[in-house]
């Protein structure tokens, strides 16, 4: 497309136009960072285009999970977005919703967070898709993730299967020249089609849904089209390769390329890190001798390989923890090709702490808290709240909603009293 079809759009931008342009009809999210800009840009966009989309913040992620997956039992491309953590909160729809199957296209966005930069865990929810049994495309930047919405939505509806898009914070926020085109308008009017024996699915039903899940995955794993790619520029007689996937590729292939290491190896973009293409996995082990795989976060490539000499995370080159950052991936890299290191300049200064923002009603909040109960223990919560710490005015900080949960008949002590109130259940 020309320049006048381009726009640059932040990632977060790109996934909504993505779901905008490919007949998307219902998105329902829960905000949390770094997925939170997706659902202002689906309704941006779709007022822009006048694409009918009905978007919602739901009250939580299990909610707003099963709202799109109920558009899609109707035959209509649907979506969902959440966080990594967020995803916890709706696994028990994600499960059962892989066995039953969908039937419009459904994509379940999750940004993950690997640092992490704004959240309590650095979880890889590729390893939930995994766990689930469903595919699961990871994209490198903006261009590829909007790209990658089209794919997915063909993908589900091919094998009626959920489809996860699994950006990361760099991704997610990150700016990019995006193509644009006008929205598909998709034929067909909502209708379920009742079938007890699959949306019902008791367990009697559920060996023989989990059976042909199992066929579903076996067929993706053998799709050509969604085989990891070749990077140009590699050469195929060194007997080294290197695997990689989401932006911890790009900044592979650009590191090699600083190096001067990119025609040293042969280097690989996996797009859909599971399931892992089968005849990939029998080429790459057949091939070659020398094999690293540089991934974000949990080592999903590498164990899919099943090979013992392959270095990576479980072997401790690649950090276990951690956001690899160029600096990181570079280290990584030279040791893996016995390069030299480069002489790394000293940090200066400790990282910022988070603080609330100038004039935040929060502060006063805070204050009075603090002198009405000087001797009170202050659990909190997930979010600006949390931010309550540099104020001295926060004890704990744990996941959503801990902070005021209390068991049924719990005694609890009151802040600054020494008494205790008795709830009853």
């Amino acid at each position: 497309m020309g320049k006048k079809d381009e726009r640059i759009l932040m990632g977060n931008e790109a996934i909504a136009r993505g779901l905008v342009e490919n007949g998307c009809t219902l998105f329902s999210s829960y905000p949390g960072t770094p997925a939170s800009e997706i659902l202002p840009a689906v309704v941006q966009f779709s007022r822009e285009t006048g694409a009918p989309i009905h978007t919602e913040w739901s009250v939580n992620e299990k909610v707003a999970y099963e709202v799109a997956l109920a558009n899609s039992m109707a035959g209509r491309r649907s979506a969902v977005a959440m966080k990594q953590v967020g995803l916890n909160v709706a696994s028990d729809p994600l499960t059962r919703s892989a066995y039953l199957g969908v039937v419009g296209g459904f994509i379940l966005v999750v940004a993950d967070d690997p640092g992490p930069h704004s959240s309590q865990t650095e979880q890889d929810s590729r390893f939930f898709a995994q766990f689930a049994k469903i595919p699961v495309f990871d994209p490198s930047n903006p261009r590829e993730a909007k790209e990658m919405v089209g794919i997915a939505y063909a993908l589900s509806e091919k094998y009626e299967i959920p489809v996860m898009l699994r950006p990361t914070t760099r991704v997610c926020h990150s700016r990019q020249n995006v193509p644009c085109a006008d929205p598909r308008v998709l034929p067909g009017e909502a209708s379920f089609r009742k079938n007890p024996g699959r949306w019902i699915a008791t367990p009697q039903f559920l060996t023989e849904l989990h059976r042909l899940l199992n066929e579903k995955l076996e067929k993706i794993a053998r799709e050509e089209t969604l085989a990891p790619r070749r990077s140009p520029g590699g050469s195929p007689d060194k007997g080294i390769c290197v695997i990689s996937s989401g932006v911890a590729y790009a900044h592979t292939r650009e590191i090699l390329e600083d190096m001067g290491a990119l025609g040293d190896v042969v280097l690989y973009q996996v797009l859909v890190p599971h399931p892992l293409n089968r005849d990939f996995v029998e080429r790459v082990n057949r091939s070659h001798k020398k094999i690293l795989v540089i991934e974000e976060t949990y080592p999903v490539i590498e164990m899919q390989l099943a090979n013992r000499l392959v270095e990576g995370r479980r072997s401790g080159l690649v950090p276990g923890q951690g956001e690899l950052t160029p600096d990181v991936v570079e280290k990584v890299l030279a040791k893996f090709l016995g390069r030299p290191l480069r002489e790394e300049e000293p940090v200066r200064g400790k990282g910022v702490r988070p603080t609330l923002c100038a004039g935040c009603p929060h502060r006063a909040s805070f204050y009075a808290i603090k002198d009405t109960f000087p001797k009170g223990i202050f659990p909190s919560d997930i979010g600006c709240y949390t931010l309550g710490m540099n104020l001295g005015a926060i004890d704990t900080c744990h996941v959503m909603g801990p902070a005021s949960a209390r068991g049924p008949g719990s005694t609890t002590p009151m802040p600054g009293t020494g008494r205790t109130c008795r709830r009853s259940s």
